[in-house]
């Protein structure tokens, strides 16, 4: 029977010492080209990321308006006396302002003493008191006073106020923008784009 040929131990520690040792962790050239792909893609994802976040504001604050108007509808039919819905000045937010124009910031109250302005006896039903910098809103109206019937009175007849992203205007229609159409007949509907009001 032949011996097993045993390694001296000392080789077999020269062997392993002479191996490649592979280093651990990432190289400058891997970390700088992960760096430069990160930077692209937020580069690219940024412009569609703020038109998003801007169409959701657009978006909200159109159905926030909306459902003013319905709850102004009602309440005055409900209550049997007039509900007005006004713009505001974001400087002034107690007031309704005098003349159409930015309808960021407005108010929905039951109008007790029927003057049309907020008075000190009226009752708020609603308030919108945040500006977006990510949109302009604009209205043909100051106000809508809603009657006991459901009628809905404007300066122009019908209101309709215009929700664009901050800057689209000249251009094409931007597909964020939202138009809160309110008829004579007090119902609203939210139609996109620059299409018509029913």
């Amino acid at each position: 029977m032949k011996p097993n040929s045993a390694v001296p131990v000392s080789a077999a520690c020269c062997r392993r010492r002479c191996l490649p040792v592979r280093a651990r962790g990432v190289t400058l050239i891997e970390l700088m080209i992960t760096v430069a792909v990160a930077a692209i893609a937020i580069g690219l994802g940024t412009p569609s990321m703020l038109r998003a976040m801007a169409a959701h504001a657009i978006a909200a604050q159109a159905e926030e308006l909306q459902d003013a108007v319905r709850i102004g509808r009602n309440e005055a039919m409900k209550r049997v006396g007039p509900v007005v819905l006004c713009r505001t000045d974001p400087a002034n937010t107690s007031q309704c302002a005098g003349n159409a124009g930015n309808w960021q910031t407005w108010l929905l109250f039951a109008d007790v003493a029927r003057t049309g302005t907020f008075t000190g006896g009226d009752s708020i039903l609603r308030q919108h008191l945040d500006v977006s910098g990510r949109m302009t809103v604009v209205g043909n109206a100051a106000s809508v006073r809603f009657e006991s019937t459901g009628i809905a009175h404007a300066d122009s007849g019908g209101a309709v106020i215009v929700l664009s992203p901050v800057g689209a205007s000249g251009g094409p229609p931007d597909s964020a923008q939202r138009q809160v159409c309110v008829n004579p007949r007090g119902e609203v509907v939210i139609v996109a784009g620059n299409a018509s009001c029913p």
